[in-house]
């Protein structure tokens, strides 16, 4: 899987220093990664952004001890799936009826994980850019990120 997380600085004008974590995926690549890409196309736009409403997606996360951030892109399966990919078998633990489009995990330090912003951007780039590239590209507004909200409350 070609998915990547990191987090970004930068990409908030009225905090700069603030941390997004980014997830990127690729249009072109598996499965999981052409169906966030098409839930990137649900997005309303914003400033330099598109959101994603709560009642169709969010992003799910952790950090565990050793360390490693781990986000789930989580959306309800109504017209998503329904494209050609193949039902993914996990499911939100916020709402069982969402189902979890992808996870992508990465190293991320304590101090960096206490400034995360609470929102996740998604964006779609090919999977042979580079992150500063894309992160380039996310500053100039040539690449908007799709922001996801965290999950609602567990029902």
């Amino acid at each position: 899987m070609t998915a990547r997380l990191w987090p970004a600085r930068g990409l908030d004008p009225a905090d700069p220093d603030a941390l997004l974590p980014v997830v990127a995926v690729d249009p072109q690549g598996e499965p999981a990664e052409r169906a966030v890409a098409r839930l990137c196309h649900q997005g309303y736009e914003g400033d330099e952004c598109l959101y994603l409403v709560r009642t169709d997606g969010w992003a799910e996360r952790h950090r565990s001890d050793d360390g490693t951030l781990t986000v789930s892109v989580a959306a309800y399966p109504d017209g998503l799936l329904a494209l050609g990919d193949a039902e993914p078998a996990d499911r939100s633990r916020h709402d069982p009826r969402a189902v979890l489009l992808l996870t992508v995990s990465a190293p991320v330090p304590a101090h960096a994980y206490a400034r995360l912003a609470r929102a996740t951007g998604v964006v779609v780039a090919e999977g042979t850019r580079s992150l500063g590239d894309i992160e380039a590209d996310l500053a100039t507004g040539v690449l908007w990120p799709l922001v996801l909200a965290p999950p609602p409350p567990a029902e």
